[in-house]
């Protein structure tokens, strides 16, 4: 999961429509923010009028080439909307991902980049893993899920991971530690 994170991917965002039903997706960019990921939008978005509603969203970001070279994670979990001040630097972060506001020079880019005035924290309560590539590239296997909360699945394979744990189950302290060393991570590459 830390290595897609890590990553300049696009991922896809989903929340549930109030009123139909119907599940949003959408792609997004994104950043990682200690023990959860930031996404930028605009506060008349749709997803935005979702969240409102009922906080429960799906985040998926894969690295996925043809043929079985396949790693992903889709993570369940719940979105809150930061507003104001507060949003602004979190916008701008995922941004700087993206792009360089310093070339950004056209109004285009310029209004594109303005129209995101809110950031979601998407806080993932559970995941689910995918992979068949080996250890040179990201560290991805096989299928695994992954809860904050509890064990919700043995382990679908005994084969180690790059971090010497084995795949399955983490527990909320899993979640935890893999959030704050990605943290330290970021702050040192910024």
């Amino acid at each position: 999961v830390r290595e897609l994170l890590e990553l300049r991917l696009v991922c896809v965002f989903a929340t549930l429509d109030p009123e139909g039903g119907a599940i949003h997706a959408v792609p997004m960019w994104f950043a990682s923010d200690r023990r959860s990921t930031l996404l930028a939008t605009g506060s008349r978005s749709h997803k935005v009028r979702n969240m409102r509603g009922d906080s429960r969203s799906t985040l998926v970001i894969h690295d996925s080439r043809p043929g079985f070279e396949v790693c992903g994670v889709s993570m369940m979990g719940r979105a809150e909307i930061v507003r104001g001040d507060e949003a602004s630097p979190l916008v701008r972060r995922v941004h700087r991902r993206y792009v360089d506001e310093s070339k950004a020079t056209t109004s285009a880019v310029r209004a594109f980049l303005e129209s995101d005035d809110v950031a979601v924290r998407f806080h993932p309560g559970s995941a689910f893993t995918w992979g068949q590539r080996g250890p040179a590239n990201y560290g991805c296997r096989t299928s695994t899920r992954h809860n904050r909360r509890a064990a919700i699945s043995p382990p679908h394979s005994s084969r180690p991971l790059d971090s010497g744990r084995r795949q399955g189950v983490t527990t909320a302290a899993g979640f935890d530690r893999f959030f704050a060393e990605f943290a330290d991570l970021m702050e040192a590459m910024q």
